[in-house]
Parts: structure tokens; C-alpha cells; sequence
């Protein structure tokens, strides 16, 4: 098990994950406050990155489980880096539009869905079974505090400096996301499997890269709890979609909270990230997966609910909302420390990252569906009655996940 190259992947990804969160704010204000954008064009850019990993994660799945993981993490930070740097370049010859906007935000999300599946199949084959759930949860907490640090700061580097000075300080951070991990040792190879030894004499090189993709869907199908994690992942991320259109307009527009507010509200989400993530690796030891994950969808579905029960702006509606940050952020972190090591331990270490994809493009293909009806939803029942579907959604993948994962209590298998 490499400690010390776990230390570098740690910061590596603290340093990504501030300039990650940076461009999540300072590229739409870019396209608003610089470009002007319109509502549609804003819409392309907020689904452009989902697009692209559902698009492209199956045969990202396939490269990554062929190429050295830390090679392709450090690969992908310097082209991240690269595609952002031309932010401003195109800026300053005034070539700069909504369509390379959208454009640069799609590579870049399929790079990072790239990134995600090179990271976990390094910690999956770098570390023994019973640490995984600690350094899952060691990576949630530091993205969690990076989030509060990273959301203030970019605000102010964009008053004071600018979006494009905002934009090259998220490449920078991953030029030195990619030297940290210069750092890391390659992990143990997995065994490869007979379809993964190359194309046959007979099989052209798409064919051969086709059957990869099929060999690892039937990885993913044949496992029963893969299965069951795949169609939860479905629920929760179609369920999400509802509140991530509407939550803003709820709380800020129909209740009426100011920006001030809801900002001190929001950075409580760090909070309920840390303490879900510092929690998970303690009852890992002392709780079985199955329960473990079931129980922090029910959580999560809980806090979710207290968001459309806050009905006005006054302290009720204040707690409301907090316990909503703190409770279900701290309960959908659970999950997701959860579901991420069962998915390292239990796919075969061969088709590690392509089952990953496989999970993550049905998560995906949810959030782009849930998207698309939200918005007409919305209009029809209001913005309260989508968030309390939102966490209904939740709630329904815990019950799917008890019924699923039921008469299995030894989940993890080992990757030897």
C-alpha cells in the first residue's frame, strides 16, 4: 500500500479540485457579465460538461484500463490546463464567443471524467481492501474543505482581477496537480483478461476496442451489486437533476432569501461534506456496506426535504435550510464514499475504470434526462414541489438499494 504516493494523489487532487470549482463560477461569469450569453446558451453551458462524459466515458473506461493510470492523470491535467489557458488567448485577439465556451467546457469535462477514472483505479489498486473506505473518505474531506476556500476566493479574484486572471489561476493549479503526481508510482498492473490482449489478426482495431467497451458492461451486469449500485446511481443523479434547476429558485426568488444569506448557508455544505466524510470511515470499520450506504441515502433524502419546508425568509426557514446543508450533505457524502469503494473492490481489477464508466455514463444519461423534464415540470408544479421530488427520488433509491443489496452482506471482494 503507497502512503506516500496516496499523500501526492491527496494534494494533487485538492489543488485540481480548487481549480475545478473555480471554473465552475468564473466561467459562466464570464459568459454572462463578458459575453452577454442569453438563457439558452447558458443552458448549453451548464449541461456541456454532462454531455460530454456521457458521451465519452465508455471508451474513456477502455483507455484507462489500457494506459498507466498515473500517466493518464497527468496527461489529463496538462491538456485541462491547456484548454482553459486558450480562455484568455482567444480573449485578447477578441476571438473569444459562447461557442468556444461551451466547446472548451465539454473537454475538459470528458477530460475529468477521464481523471476520476484514472484516480480510482490507482487508490483500487494501490491500496488494501480494508483501507479504501479511509482514503475515500480522506479525499471527501479534502474536497470538502477546498470547496469553502475555493468558492470565496474566486469571487474576489474576479471583482478585483478579472475572469480571465480567475481562468489562468484554475490552469495553473493543474500544471501543479500534474507535477505532484510526477511524484506517484505507477500501481500494480491488473491481469489481463484474454479479450483485453489485443485485437486479433481478424478484428479491425475499432472492433477490438468495441469488445473492450462490451467486456466491461458485462462486467458490470453479471455482478449483482454492481447492478444494483449502477440503477441507484440512475435514481439519485435523475432525482438531483430536479433540485439543481430549481433549487435556486426557490430559495432565492419564490421564498425570498438574500444572497448574503443563502452565501453563509451554503458554505454550512462544507461542513455536512466533512463531517459525512469523517464518518464514513469510522463506521466502515464497524458497519457492513450494505447498511452503510442504505443508510446514508436515507439520510441524505431526509436533509434534502427540509429545503421546500423552509416556506419563508424568516429564522425557521434559515434552520431549514441548514439542517439541509449540513444533514443531507453530510448523508449523500456517506453514499458516495460508500458506493465508490464498492464499486473498487467488487469490479475485477481488469475492467476496474470501464465498469466505472459504465456506472457513471447511466448517472449521466439521468442527469441530462432530468434536466430536460425539470424545467417543464417546474412550470406546471412550481419549484417546492420539484425539490420535494428531488428528495422523494432519494428516498426511493435508498428503498431500491434495501431491496436490491438484500441477503448480500459480503460485498467487497478482494482485488488480488
Amino acid at each position: 500500500m503507497s502512503t506516500r504516493g496516496f499523500r501526492f494523489v491527496f494534494a494533487a487532487d485538492v489543488v485540481s479540485t480548487f481549480g475545478s470549482l473555480m471554473s465552475r463560477l468564473a466561467i459562466p461569469w464570464l459568459a454572462v457579465l463578458v459575453l452577454g450569453a442569453g438563457p439558452s446558451q447558458m443552458a448549453l453551458l451548464a449541461v456541456a460538461d454532462v454531455a460530454a462524459g456521457a458521451l465519452a466515458a465508455l471508451s474513456l473506461g477502455v483507455l484507462v484500463d489500457r494506459w498507466p493510470k498515473r500517466r493518464a492523470m497527468i496527461a489529463c491535467d496538462l491538456l485541462r490546463a491547456a484548454a482553459l489557458l486558450a480562455i484568455p488567448v482567444l480573449g485578447m485577439v477578441g476571438a473569444l464567443s459562447i461557442g468556444w465556451l461551451i466547446a472548451i467546457v465539454a473537454f475538459n469535462g470528458a477530460l475529468s471524467v477521464a481523471f476520476g477514472l484514472a484516480q480510482s483505479a490507482w487508490i483500487a489498486r494501490s491500496t488494501a481492501a480494508e483501507h479504501l473506505a479511509q482514503r475515500n473518505s480522506t479525499l471527501a474531506a479534502g474536497a470538502a474543505i477546498t470547496e469553502a476556500a475555493s468558492f470565496s476566493l474566486t469571487g474576489w479574484i474576479f471583482q478585483r482581477l478579472g475572469g480571465f486572471v480567475a481562468i489562468v489561476v484554475d490552469a495553473c493549479t493543474y500544471l501543479a496537480s500534474a507535477l505532484l503526481l510526477m511524484w506517484v508510482d505507477e500501481p500494480p498492473r491488473a491481469p489481463a483478461s484474454a479479450d483485453a490482449a489485443g485485437p486479433s489478426p481478424v478484428r479491425s482495431a475499432l472492433h477490438a476496442f468495441a469488445a473492450e467497451v462490451r467486456d466491461g458492461l458485462r462486467a458490470l451486469a453479471g455482478d449483482a451489486v454492481l447492478r444494483a449500485q449502477a440503477i441507484v446511481v440512475a435514481l439519485t443523479e435523475f432525482g438531483m437533476s430536479f433540485a439543481a434547476t430549481t433549487y435556486m429558485i426557490y430559495v432565492a426568488r419564490d421564498v425570498g432569501f438574500s444572497t448574503g444569506t443563502l452565501g453563509l448557508i451554503f458554505a454550512l455544505g462544507g461542513i455536512g461534506s466533512l463531517f459525512g466524510s469523517w464518518l464514513a470511515a469510522r463506521l466502515a470499520k464497524r458497519i457492513e456496506p450494505r447498511t452503510l450506504l442504505v443508510g446514508g441515502l436515507v439520510v441524505w433524502a431526509l436533509g434534502s426535504a427540509c429545503a421546500p419546508l423552509a416556506a419563508a425568509a424568516t429564522a425557521l426557514g434559515i434552520a431549514l435550510l441548514a439542517a439541509q446543508q449540513i444533514v443531507g450533505d453530510a448523508g449523500a457524502m456517506v453514499y458516495l464514499i460508500t458506493d465508490r469503494t464498492l464499486r473498487q473492490t467488487r469490479a475485477p481489477a481488469e475492467y476496474l475504470a470501464r465498469v466505472d464508466a459504465g456506472i457513471r455514463t447511466l448517472g449521466y444519461g439521468a442527469t441530462l434526462a432530468g434536466a430536460l423534464i425539470s424545467g417543464t415540470l417546474a412550470e406546471i408544479f412550481g419549484a417546492r414541489a420539484l425539490l420535494f421530488a428531488s428528495s422523494a427520488l432519494i428516498g426511493v433509491a435508498a428503498l431500491v438499494a434495501a431491496m436490491l443489496l438484500r441477503g448480500r452482506p459480503a460485498l467487497a471482494r478482494s482485488q488480488a
